[in-house]
């Protein structure tokens, strides 16, 4: 499957144009004259409108790659100003470190008795 977009200027609008499969094609065709919209644009421009409301309704993360001693410093000063259980991915997450990095440097503080591990507790319902 492709799917290709091109940006066009028309006016105060740009224009998408989309390459897609012969069955999502069907698919969109099934919908339009089921009603769901007025015209396969328009069908378009509302899910890509959907989908971007979406996208950005979520928190865009990104995690970057730096050297062990650094990650390690990031992670010492973060564990150090967070009281309390502190999960690698959170801290991944907050401090836009790739996880596997962060992990690395948690357990390397582990190891110096830097850092302790707990155990998590299990909440049943």
């Amino acid at each position: 499957m492709v799917h290709c977009f091109f940006v066009s200027v028309v006016s105060d609008v740009k224009r998408l144009s989309a390459v897609v499969s012969d069955g999502e094609y069907r698919r969109v065709e099934r919908l339009v004259r089921a009603g769901a919209a007025r015209s396969i644009a328009e069908l378009v421009r509302e899910a890509v409108a959907e989908y971007v409301n979406k996208l950005e309704a979520g928190k865009l993360v990104v995690l970057r790659e730096i050297p062990m001693e650094e990650a390690r410093r990031k992670v010492e000063d973060y564990l150090k100003s967070h009281a309390g259980v502190v999960w690698p991915d959170e801290m991944a997450e907050e401090l836009g470190i790739d996880y596997r990095i962060v992990l690395s440097a948690v357990q390397s503080l582990l190891k110096e008795g830097k850092v302790e591990e707990v155990e998590a507790e299990v909440i049943r319902a």
